[in-house]
C-alpha cells in the first residue's frame, strides 16, 4: 500500500533542523477522523496557510505506531521549480528511484574533499570503540553516561539504514547535538541527513574516525524500527553487519544487548530473541557483549538465556556488572531534557533496558582506560580477537559486583 491524499496547511507547529511539522486539513475527511492531523516535512522550503500539500497517508491508514504524523510528499498545486534539499558537491543518490531520492554530499565521492583520504586501501578504525545497539531509544542514556564520565570524549553517532532514514525524524539526535553532547552524525546507505553522508557502514565508520577525530562510535538503529515475531525479519538484523565491519576495519565492537523484563511478549521477556538471533546466529566475528548484574532472580533467567550467546561460534565475550542505580537514570534523563521510554515505556516502568545502555558506555569508558585503547587522539592499534578477550577480562576484574 502507498496510501496519497491531498492537504492544506493550517498553520507550521515546529520548525527543527531538517523538519517541520505542520497542522494540516484532509481534503477527504474520513468518518471519525480528526478535523485536522498533524504531517512531517523534510524539505527545506516555506509554509503558508493555504498552502496545498501532497501526503502519504499510508502509515496512519494502517494505524502504525509512527506518533500520528503524514510525511509531506511535496507542494501541489502551482508551479514547481526548487531545491528543497540542497548539497555542495554531491552526485550520490540516496532512495535510489523512489519518487523522493536526493543526491548528497558523500565523504567518498570524488568531489568529497575527503576522496584522497578513502583512497587508501589499508584504513581502518584503529581500535576505536564502538558501541553498538538496536534500540534507538537507548541513544541518551548511552551517549550522557559517557560524556557524565568522560566530557572530553568526541562522540559520534554513526546511523544505518534499516529504521528510519531521515535523522532529522530523531528528537533524542537533535537534543544530544545542540546540547554538544554529540560531536557530528553519520548517515550511511540510505539513510540521509546527518553531518557527514555515507554510501556504505563501513565508510561510515571510517568517517566518524577519520573525517571527525572520534573517540568513541555509537552506532545504533534509528528510530521506527520493523519487526515480524521471527528471528529473521526484524531491522536489527543489520547490526550483524556492522559487527563484522568494525571487526574487518579494526575497530572495538561493545554490543547492548536488549533486555526487558516489563514486554510480557514471550520472545522480548529477559534476553529478546532478536539479540540472541543477531549474536548467536548471525554475526560471524566476536563482539564485546555487556550483562547487567540485577541481584534478584532475573539473574538466572539472563543466565540462561545468554548460552545462546556464548555458545555461538563467533566467541563474544560475555561482560557482567552490577546494574546501574534508578537515581542515575534519573539523574541522566534530567540532564537530557527529554524522557527515557522504549516501546511506549517509562524507564519507571521498564528500567533494566536502561541499566544495559549505560553499564555498555561504562564498560567503554573503561576500556579506553586499560591502556589498550587510547583516546584524545593518541595512536592506536588495530584489535585483535585476543584483545577483546583481554578486555574482557580486565573488565571483569575492575567491575563492581552486587
Amino acid at each position: 500500500m502507498l496510501h496519497l491524499a491531498t492537504g492544506t496547511v493550517i498553520r507550521v507547529l515546529e520548525r527543527q533542523t531538517g523538519m517541520q511539522v505542520l497542522e494540516v486539513k484532509l481534503s477527504r475527511q474520513e468518518a471519525g477522523s480528526l478535523q485536522t492531523q498533524k504531517a512531517i516535512s523534510f524539505a527545506r522550503e516555506e509554509y503558508s496557510p493555504g498552502d496545498n500539500l501532497l501526503l502519504n497517508t499510508t502509515a496512519l491508514q494502517l494505524q502504525l505506531g509512527t506518533g500520528g504524523f503524514h510525511l509531506v510528499v511535496g507542494k501541489s498545486a502551482g508551479e514547481v521549480d526548487c531545491d528543497v534539499a540542497p548539497s555542495e558537491w554531491g552526485h550520490i543518490m540516496k532512495m535510489r528511484y523512489s519518487p523522493w531520492q536526493l543526491a548528497v554530499d558523500a565523504v567518498e565521492e570524488q568531489a568529497s574533499p575527503f576522496h584522497e583520504l578513502f583512497l587508501q586501501a589499508d584504513l581502518t578504525l584503529e581500535g576505536t570503540p564502538v558501541l553498538i545497539g538496536e534500540l534507538h531509544s537507548l541513544l541518551p542514556p548511552a551517549v550522557l553516561a559517557l560524556k557524565e564520565k568522560h566530557p572530553q570524549l568526541r562522540i559520534v553517532y554513526v546511523m544505518p539504514d534499516a529504521a528510519s532514514l531521515p535523522i532529522a525524524f530523531s528528537q533524542h539526535v537533535r537534543q544530544l547535538s545542540r546540547a554538544g553532547h554529540l560531536t557530528a552524525t553519520v548517515t550511511t546507505g540510505h539513510a540521509w541527513g546527518g553531518n557527514r553522508e555515507a554510501v556504505t557502514i563501513h565508510s561510515g565508520l571510517l568517517a566518524a574516525r577519520h573525517v571527525e577525530k572520534v573517540d568513541v562510535i555509537l552506532c545504533m538503529l534509528g528510530p521506527g524500527v520493523a519487526g515480524t515475531g521471527t528471528a529473521y525479519g526484524f531491522s536489527g538484523v543489520q547490526l550483524a553487519e556492522v559487527i563484522h565491519a568494525v571487526s574487518a576495519l579494526g575497530g572495538t565492537p561493545f554490543f547492548i544487548p536488549r533486555i526487558s523484563f516489563a514486554d510480557q511478549r514471550s520472545r522480548h521477556y529477559g534476553i529478546s530473541h532478536h539479540t540472541t538471533a543477531i549474536l548467536g546466529r548471525f554475526a560471524l566475528a566476536p563482539t564485546i557483549v555487556t550483562l547487567p548484574v540485577l541481584g534478584d532472580e532475573r539473574d538466572c533467567l539472563i543466565e540462561q538465556q545468554a548460552q545462546a550467546i556464548a555458545n555461538s561460534s563467533a566467541k563474544h565475550v560475555l561482560v557482567r556488572g552490577k546494574a546501574p542505580a534508578s537515581e542515575r537514570l534519573k539523574a541522566l534523563e534530567q540532564r537530557h531534557g527529554l524522557s527515557f521510554s522504549t516501546m511506549g515505556r517509562s524507564w519507571e516502568v521498564d528500567c533494566v533496558p536502561f541499566q544495559t545502555a549505560v553499564l555498555a558506555a561504562d564498560m567503554v569508558g573503561k576500556s579506553m582506560q586499560s591502556g589498550k585503547l587510547a583516546a584524545n587522539g593518541e595512536p592506536r592499534l588495530p584489535v585483535s580477537s585476543g584483545t577483546l578477550e583481554a578486555l574482557g577480562l580486565y573488565l571483569t576484574r575492575n567491575e563492581e559486583q552486587p
